[in-house]
């Protein structure tokens, strides 16, 4: 009688088990990352805002021997319908160096551009480690109005001590102007400026949400393909 042929080994049932498991694996890292990271982020919104709820710069000085500072233009996209509440606000602190009544002021940049044309001022360009590194300079002369007679401003303020504007973030194009309140030269001031949004807590709550679901997708993943499989029988 010739000797049986041997029973055809089934294919191994556990190669694609083990992808499975390693992708499971793979995706519960991830959420467990999205998960650190919205909870950090939900941490900041509750711990590093102010008595105001705004998020906060250190004081950093500004000065300049012209008429103005002004800030770099701000490029502010424009926001879905009820959007602009998440992001927020802006507030711009001043107190000035030399007992000087201030001005401090935002408004689209082309409006500014044309009230400082021809007007000795400098353009804030980079701030490191609180302090201001690099400024443009224009040359030119003096303002041919004082600031606060502009009807231009967005938000404006004038006052000696702590000067405060408040701006609604919007779409535009936009610029903050710092001047002494009756438009000599000289500016000196050391500057807060401040972000009260919504934001960052709204991340971190998306980032907890999408890592709870891919953990919980990769967790299921590995379980399920950890369990033992009954033989099939032949």
């Amino acid at each position: 009688m010739p000797p049986l042929a041997p029973t055809p080994t089934p294919a191994a049932l556990g190669d694609g088990g083990n992808g499975l498991t390693i992708a499971g694996w793979i995706l519960a890292g991830i959420g467990g990352l999205l998960l650190a990271a919205g909870i950090a982020l939900v941490v900041v919104h509750l711990t590093q805002r102010n008595s105001d709820g705004y998020y906060t710069s250190s004081a950093i000085p500004v000065a300049a021997p012209g008429y103005a500072v002004t800030s770099k233009a701000l490029h502010i996209g424009d926001f879905p319908s009820g959007a602009s509440d998440v992001v927020g606000r802006v507030r711009v602190t001043a107190s000035s160096n030399s007992g000087r009544t201030l001005f401090v002021g935002i408004a689209p940049q082309g409006a500014v551009n044309g009230y400082l044309a021809g007007v000795a001022r400098s353009d804030v360009n980079d701030v490191n480690d609180n302090r201001v590194t690099s400024y443009t300079s224009h040359a030119g002369g003096a303002p041919t109005a004082i600031p606060a007679r502009q009807s231009f401003w967005e938000s404006a303020n004038t006052g000696s001590g702590q000067v405060s504007v408040t701006w609604k973030v919007q779409g535009g194009n936009w610029t903050i102007v710092l001047m002494n309140a009756n438009g000599t030269r000289d500016v000196s001031a050391a500057v807060i400026v401040g972000a009260k949004t919504n934001l960052v807590l709204w991340v971190g709550l998306g980032f907890l949400l999408v890592g709870l679901i891919a953990g919980g997708a990769g967790g299921a993943m590995v379980w399920s393909n950890s369990r033992p499989r009954r033989a099939r029988s032949v």
